[in-house]
């Protein structure tokens, strides 16, 4: 018998593969070149904390209104403003890097794994501190997110409840993935009961076959017939890999469907060829067993037959021509007609294309940072993939090296947590062109399931010609053979729904994007247009609502049509409309659509719906809901007196986010931002034990179904400044059939009003983990306080005695880990910074 030692030490040193996903600190490297997008003048510091600083707190919100959303994480300190911030560094940043960061005050909050940055809070003055270390590439400001954008597939312009990002593929009826097979190529996925592990909620009963390539040995290998169900057991060595990567592509999302992949019909063959140990060698044996495979019945249906579209999210660690014996393989079933797409790496070389995606017909797939938001403003490339071109084949043909082709998502991707000491219902962010891979082949396949009969060829020219080239960041780099690639981004970031126009209709006119804003004195529309075939004018109709859908739409503005008509020089044209919002408007909802008539034929885009704020707003109410059904289970309102204003459904929330849990007690956090508008409510402003405002939910229609209010509090925009009161106690748990009531105030701390600092002081912060805060309250006794972590937990007690001119409490930090906390006492509220020691 031959020695399957002996294979595996030949296949070994004939080509190691790794996963491309961004684990080691070190793995990724600060953009170099031109500036980010949102750094225009090179100072390192971000344009919009320099606004901010400048101009005001209100620039941190859409249009300078606080009745909008905001845009970045800053707040009001006392006098100071906050910055919640990212410190990217030009390398891994050292011990000494992080010390210098927390001597000024800056608590290192999270350190990346997929980029050489930490989280911190700072002021503007802490920010020019710390960009004077020579170590720091620069200091960005924390995206807020926003509601239900599933930020990845919302960028993409596949799907979006909130309309922010408008229309989708989704929206626009598009294929969801039915009848179309993914193979995917990784550490196998963990859809199935192993043990104690029921399986992956998303994937579970998703897979039609499986083989796996771990031995280097035919003998141990599965055979071209054989099928096979494989396991990752790999734990920290693997990260469970593949079952994130096969989540993005194809999951369902669970019961809660909101960590749902690009095409959630589709179902996968699972092929293992990276080992428990983090470590691959079959890639070649893997395809060639695809190959084999390719028109199989899989015995699930006769829609379910071969394998459509195979992902690699995988590469060699030697960049490659696409000669080597996986790239040609994968070459290979391309031309056979399975489309195939493989991420680029993450070493953040130049001229740097490794095997398989260097091969020949290969879709391959460089990384963005989508900053969790769907809209494209704030998209920037990701330092850490692999550039272009690939190393020349000699074949005299310079379009043949122009990869990437594309860029996706690929920082910080929501997706299925494989770990078998989980409960199967757990989602994990992770980072890599791995992730951006998988966000490529859930188009693909949602593109087959619509169109069937679109050949590999076709797939990977129709993504690069309709991809959005305008990315943040990108290094300045000469062009290709082709202008329009670029060795960073290849042809773009991918466009779902801009590829479907350009099926549809390529001799019209193609309207790929509406967005509607509006605050309460204007409301600005933006338009962009992929191709013009003879459009004089690009029009924007109004229609009324009329209970909850439009009625009969007019014009109200246009533009003069400027765009091209190929897509060989620009991809979009923008266009910008606003208008004045009068009085009798402010809170009116009306529809809105963009129209262009060519050759006498009118077509118009799909209606969304918007309304602008009905004016001046008293106050605002801060809610967050944890619950998995919130749509279908849940009624919220807030009180006071006889006024009752309701939360709003999931598309109206201001964030959304994955917390860990039980989908059962909740998984789903919900944030909204209710405005209080200017009136009657005032009179009943600033609340008080007199005057009580109240949050009544009730929970019902889903036994199985439960959740927790984890945050209640009101803004009020006093005369002095703003002033938050909390409501509590926090976490409250709903009960199912019943009605539960959270009360404002429990405790109040001044946002922006005077003389709250002298009354109540916390000293020192920053304090080192295992330090004493002293705690001192002036005036009359506190009582006893508490100490809370940001989700409302209590983790300590304090006790005041009587000292010199007030009343003196200590907390020893002892074990808490770093981060964040909260001191009350009484009616007064002070932050603590806690850091690693």
């Amino acid at each position: 018998m031959r020695s399957s030692v002996t294979t595996q030490l030949t296949l070994w040193f004939a080509g190691l593969l790794v996963l491309c996903v961004a684990l080691a600190p070190g793995s990724a490297r600060a953009a170099a070149g031109g500036p980010l997008i949102w750094d225009d003048d090179g100072d390192g510091i971000d344009d919009r904390m320099e606004t901010v600083h400048l101009l005001g707190y209100t620039f941190s919100f859409e249009h300078s209104d606080t009745l909008a959303r905001q845009r970045f994480a800053v707040t009001r300190s006392g006098g100071d403003l906050v910055y919640g911030v990212y410190v990217l560094y030009k390398d891994a940043p050292t011990t000494a890097d992080l010390t210098a960061l927390t001597a000024l005050g800056m608590p290192v909050l999270h350190r990346y794994t997929g980029l050489p940055a930490v989280r911190s809070l700072a002021t503007f003055a802490q920010a020019l501190a710390v960009k004077a270390n020579p170590a720091v590439e620069r200091i960005e400001v924390v995206p807020l997110l926003y509601a239900q954008t599933r930020e990845d597939a919302a960028s993409v312009g596949a799907v979006d409840a909130t309309h922010a990002v408008f229309p989708t593929w989704d929206g626009a009826g598009g294929g969801d993935g039915d009848g179309v097979v993914v193979a995917i190529l990784d550490t196998g996925i963990n859809d199935a009961p192993d043990g104690a592990y029921p399986g992956h909620e998303s994937l579970a009963g998703r897979r039609l076959g499986g083989a796996e390539f771990t031995h280097g040995d035919s003998l141990f290998d599965t055979p071209r017939t054989g099928s096979v169900d494989p396991v990752d057991r790999g734990g920290l060595a693997t990260h469970a890999h593949g079952t994130h990567v096969a989540g993005i592509a194809l999951g369902s999302g669970g019961a809660s469907g909101y960590v749902r992949g690009l095409a959630p019909a589709a179902r996968f063959v699972d092929v293992k060829v990276i080992d428990d140990a983090g470590l691959g060698t079959g890639v070649a044996e893997a395809l060639d067993w695809c190959i084999a495979n390719r028109t199989r019945d899989w015995g699930a249906g006769p829609q379910w037959q071969g394998i459509d579209v195979i992902n690699l999210s995988l590469s060699s660690i030697d960049q490659s021509d696409g000669r080597d014996v996986p790239a040609l393989l994968a070459a290979r079933a391309a031309e056979l007609g399975i489309a195939v797409v493989a991420s680029i790496g993450n070493d953040g070389l130049d001229a740097h294309v490794p095997s398989p995606a260097a091969g020949a017909g290969v879709i391959a797939v460089g990384a963005y940072d989508a900053q969790r938001t769907g809209r494209a403003g704030d998209d920037a490339f990701a330092a850490f993939g692999d550039r272009g071109p690939r190393a020349d084949d000699g074949d005299g043909d310079p379009y043949g090296e122009l990869k990437p082709d594309v860029v996706a998502p690929g920082v910080a991707v929501l997706s299925a947590n494989g770990d078998l000491a989980t409960d199967g219902t757990r989602y994990v962010r992770m980072s890599g062109t791995s992730m951006s891979a998988a966000v490529v082949t859930g188009a693909i396949a949602a593109l087959r399931s619509e169109f069937p009969s679109l050949a590999p060829a076709a797939i990977a020219s129709l993504l690069r010609v309709t991809a959005r080239r305008e990315l943040g960041g990108v290094p300045a780099e000469p062009p290709g053979a082709d202008p329009r690639w670029q060795a960073a981004i290849g042809y773009g970031a991918l466009d779902l729904y801009a590829a479907r126009l350009e099926l549809l209709q390529p001799e019209r006119t193609q309207v790929r994007r509406l967005t509607i804003d509006a605050d309460s004195t204007h409301v600005r529309a933006g338009v962009w247009t992929m191709r013009e075939r003879g459009a004089t004018h690009v029009v924007l109709e109004r229609a009324p609502d009329e209970d909850g859908v439009p009625g009969a739409f007019v014009p109200v503005d246009s533009v003069a049509a400027a765009g091209d008509s190929s897509l060989a020089a620009t991809d979009l044209h923008a266009y910008a409309i606003t208008r004045d919002v009068p009085p009798e408007e402010r809170g009116v909802a009306f529809w809105y659509r963009a129209a262009v008539t060519e050759d006498g034929v009118r077509s118009v885009t799909d209606a969304r719906r918007d309304a602008s704020p009905v004016g001046r707003s008293a106050a605002t109410v801060l809610v967050r809901i944890v619950h998995d059904a919130y749509d279908h289970d849940v009624d919220a309102v807030i009180r006071v007196g006889t006024l009752a204003w309701p939360l709003p459904g999931t598309s109206g929330s201001v964030a959304s986010d994955w917390v860990d849990g039980v989908s059962t007690t909740g998984t789903v956090a919900w944030d909204f931002a209710v405005e209080i508008p200017a009136g009657p409510a005032e009179n009943l402003l600033p609340p008080s034990s007199a005057i009580p405002w109240r949050l009544e939910l009730t929970d019902g229609g889903y036994l199985n179904r439960g959740g927790r209010i984890a945050q209640l509090s009101i803004v009020w925009h006093g005369p002095d400044g703003d002033q938050e009161f909390d409501g509590g106690p926090v976490p409250l748990p709903t009960l199912e059939g019943h009605t539960v009531m959270l009360f404002v105030p429990q405790h109040t701390s001044s946002v922006g009003g005077p003389g709250a600092a002298a009354a109540f002081r916390v000293a020192p912060s920053p304090v080192f983990a295992g330090g004493v805060v002293t705690v001192q309250a002036a005036g009359a006794e506190p009582g006893r306080g508490g100490v809370y972590d940001p989700s409302g937990r209590r983790v300590a007690t304090l006790d005041f005695m009587a000292t010199t001119g007030g009343w003196t409490a200590r907390w020893n930090t002892g074990t808490r880990a770093a981060g964040v906390y909260f001191v009350r006492a009484g009616s007064a509220t002070a932050r603590v910074v806690v850091l690693r020691p």
